[in-house]
């Protein structure tokens, strides 16, 4: 159950065929009781806009766990509808904090997912 061994991942498929919950499922199987502290599951689609989502994924990546060590992971539901600009800001947050975070992005049609995250996630 070691989450640093974990690669980025991205989930694609159909709607409604379980790829969210089977995210969330395996996150408590890892983090047993940590799980609300060391996960983030945010939907890409938030009409907030980018910018909320950004800053959201920054303060949970970039924050200090007293306590827990270990990598965090960020749940990117709908990530497929992020606009081509808002997945390059990610694709540099992911850059900057590979160390201490896995980001998994699930969205249902992988060919909206720009090459450069593609490439860095296993499918």
């Amino acid at each position: 159950h070691d989450a640093g061994k974990l690669p980025h991942l991205l989930f694609y498929g159909p709607p409604g065929t379980g790829k969210t919950s089977t995210m969330l499922a395996a996150a408590k199987t890892m983090y047993g009781k940590r799980s609300t502290a060391m996960t983030l599951e945010l939907n890409a689609s938030d009409d907030r806009g980018i910018g909320v989502v950004r800053e959201e994924i920054k303060t949970f990546a970039e924050t200090k766990q007293l306590f827990n060590t270990g990598v965090k992971l960020i749940i990117l539901d709908e990530a497929d509808s992020m606009t081509n600009d808002a997945q390059f800001a990610l694709r540099r947050i992911i850059e900057k904090n590979t160390k201490n975070t896995r980001f998994c992005m699930i969205c249902n049609y992988v060919s909206k997912i720009i090459p450069a995250l593609q490439s860095r996630c296993t499918r």
